[in-house]
């Protein structure tokens, strides 16, 4: 069962900031003789203190932050689906747990790949922005090929990719009002995947145009660096320093979205046939694994450009 769970990459991206509050009394209004005014008692009451700002908590910003956005919320929840198979997996031939544990985990495994199917409901619309504005390229390239594979390779195939999808969902989950039996989910299952395929290709294509040009601009702010320190420049020297620390943060989260593409790669071909569901490509072991290897894989990146 766990073999038919799925999930393509979203191409998305701070706690709001807390008002002061001014704790003010009323004032008391005294005669010029020290009295009280309208026959109160004179009374003296501590003013109560403000509780303490908290340290800050690095962690829990970043889990805070992390945890506020649909594409981050969603690589949570596939750490926790494959994590899960995984343990199901290596507990299902234990004496204590295989019937016990192992089946509840591959049962939450299944629940939690269907909760991220609805998280997916709005990826038509991101990849219609995306697709209209160009931002799936993520900035702009001196290659043109960049925007453009972004645009019509990535964005276009991801219109496709989303609707059928959803057909497919609504026919594993709603048989009886969608007429559609699960032979035909699975096949449109299928269909959605090979756009997923065509995504991915373009995804690594364009990952390794980057890299590319990544490459040639740090290249050249080794030189220009060297410039600037055979002139004693220092100011300048840090300035090309941070700009080279940029650069060089840019050209690992990329190598590390190639390292994603080459996981998926395998399993979204496998997805893509028509018998996808009862005679696979690949196994269960290593499908899975791969699965997993790319949840990890994506979290780490992800907090990779969360870091400064």
């Amino acid at each position: 069962i766990s073999n038919t769970y799925k999930m393509p990459p979203l191409r998305q991206r701070k706690p709001g900031n807390t008002a002061d509050e001014d704790d003010s009394s009323d004032p008391s209004e005294h005669q010029e003789d020290g009295g009280v005014s309208n026959g109160q008692q004179a009374q003296n009451k501590p003013l109560s203190n403000p509780p303490p700002t908290p340290a800050p908590s690095p962690l829990l910003d970043t889990v805070c932050t992390f945890g506020a956005q649909t594409f981050t919320t969603d690589q949570g929840l596939k750490i926790i689906q494959w994590s899960s198979w995984a343990i199901a997996y290596l507990t299902a031939s234990s004496r204590h747990h295989k019937e016990t544990l192992s089946p509840a985990l591959q049962k939450l495994s299944g629940e939690v790949s269907f909760t991220r199917y609805v998280l997916r409901f709005y990826g038509f619309f991101q990849s219609l922005e995306g697709y209209r504005s160009g931002s799936w390229a993520g900035g702009s390239w001196d290659n043109p090929k960049i925007a453009k594979i972004a645009k019509y390779l990535m964005a276009g195939s991801m219109l496709f990719y989303y609707p059928l999808e959803h057909v497919a969902y609504a026919g594993w989950q709603l048989p009886t009002l969608s007429k559609f039996s699960r032979d035909n989910a699975n096949k449109m299952s299928a269909l959605s995947c090979v756009f997923w395929t065509a995504y991915i290709i373009g995804d690594f294509w364009a990952s390794c145009l980057k890299w590319n040009e990544l490459k040639k601009k740090l290249n050249d702010l080794g030189r220009l660096l060297a410039i600037k320190k055979r002139d004693d420049d220092k100011a300048g020297m840090m300035e090309v320093e941070q700009e080279q620390h940029a650069v060089a943060k840019r050209i690992r989260l990329v190598k590390l979205q190639v390292i994603r593409c080459l996981l998926f790669i395998l399993p979204s071909v496998n997805w893509s046939l028509p018998n996808w569901a009862t005679n696979p490509l690949l196994g269960e072991l290593p499908l899975n694994g791969l699965m997993l290897a790319e949840a990890y894989t994506s979290v780490y990146q992800t907090l990779v450009g969360m870091r400064g």
